[in-house]
């Protein structure tokens, strides 16, 4: 489709030329209808933290798969392999926890901010009542039932943000967890090896010297019985003494390394059903303090609720007195005439 802009300017200056016409700036009124409406920042402010939260879970599924790589994997073979080290893994720890940290004071901002608000809607509506009030029909107010509208509306946008924030945090712990959890599971593989490997150095030489027909026992001995005839039995068996009681304390070296390992085994264990029950803890938080947002939003609306009906009880019955007071008056007055 081709581009017609060009020729419809060109026929707008034609036009205004023919006639004289000036093109008149557009000015819009003020809404002086309704003085009572709020242009405040508010909703500009929640759309920049939502902005901001859809770009950290982004971040968070985005960085996922080299986060939860470990720094073994690949790095004997491909030299060019995206990888993160364990400091920039750290480093964005700490910059994720300062973000969240910052939305969190956004919010707690909001809601001070709201709080105020309402406070000072209230006050100034106490000031603004007059005598001439106490007389007056019983419709509800357009300003009183826009701020209720308002502020609920703004406690669910706040509330919204709040679990969101939850949200993307509690993705990101959980993606943090699993990464300790797989170094853990890779160190602790590492230890077993490496202790495997020690525990059966000294089982593999004595099958070596049973296979070769020597007694593992005896070998130090009848050697150096045979390339040291010169030297004496005393020291001799001294000598064999030493050995044995060195082989004794490696076995329970090993044993302690043995106990230790388990230890730790039963200790990441312990670890990960702490991190559980943390984990659910944190949820049943979450739940709670969304229950509590809901909680003050009913108590707020029923608090109002309950001013407009003691409002309008006082209303009536300063009504009822006056009503009474013109009567006994009249009353007074045909009692005088008559």
């Amino acid at each position: 489709m081709t581009n017609l802009t060009p020729i419809f300017h060109k026929c707008v200056d034609i036009v205004s030329l023919k006639f004289h016409l000036v093109p008149s700036s557009d000015k819009r009124e003020p809404l002086s209808k309704y003085p009572y409406i709020i242009s405040d920042s508010f909703a500009k402010d929640c759309r920049e933290v939502y902005n901001n939260l859809i770009r950290l879970s982004a971040f968070v599924a985005q960085i996922k798969p080299l986060y939860l790589q470990n720094n073994y994997e690949y790095s004997r073979y491909e030299r060019d392999f995206k990888r993160l080290t364990a400091e920039e893994k750290n480093g964005i720890d700490e910059e994720f926890r300062l973000k969240v940290h910052q939305m969190n004071e956004k919010l707690k901002f909001f809601r001070a901010y709201e709080t105020k608000r309402n406070q000072l809607f209230d006050a100034l509506r106490q000031e603004r009542r007059g005598f001439l009030s106490l007389f007056g029909d019983d419709l509800e107010d357009e300003e009183v039932i826009y701020n209720m509208n308002l502020s609920s509306h703004r406690a669910q946008m706040i509330l919204f943000l709040n679990s969101m924030t939850y949200r993307c945090n509690s993705s990101f712990e959980k993606m943090q967890r699993q990464r300790y959890e797989r170094e853990r599971q890779l160190n602790l593989l590492h230890f077993q090896n490496l202790n495997d490997d020690d525990l059966g150095t000294y089982d593999n030489y004595k099958s070596i010297l049973k296979l070769e027909g020597m007694d593992p026992e005896n070998e130090i001995s009848g050697g150096e019985t045979k390339a040291f005839d010169g030297v004496s039995e005393e020291l001799l068996q001294e000598l064999t003494q030493e050995n044995q009681q060195l082989l004794l304390s490696k076995e329970n070296q090993f044993k302690q390394v043995e106990k230790l390992h388990t230890s730790m085994v039963d200790i990441v264990k312990l670890q990960a059903e702490l991190t559980m029950h943390l984990e659910v803890q944190g949820e049943q938080i979450g739940n709670l303090i969304d229950n509590q947002s809901q909680i003050e939003l009913d108590l707020r609306q029923g608090n109002q609720t309950l001013a407009k009906a003691t409002e309008r009880n006082k209303r009536g019955s300063n009504l009822i007195v006056a009503t009474c007071i013109t009567l006994g008056f009249l009353l007074l007055f045909i009692d005088y005439i008559s």
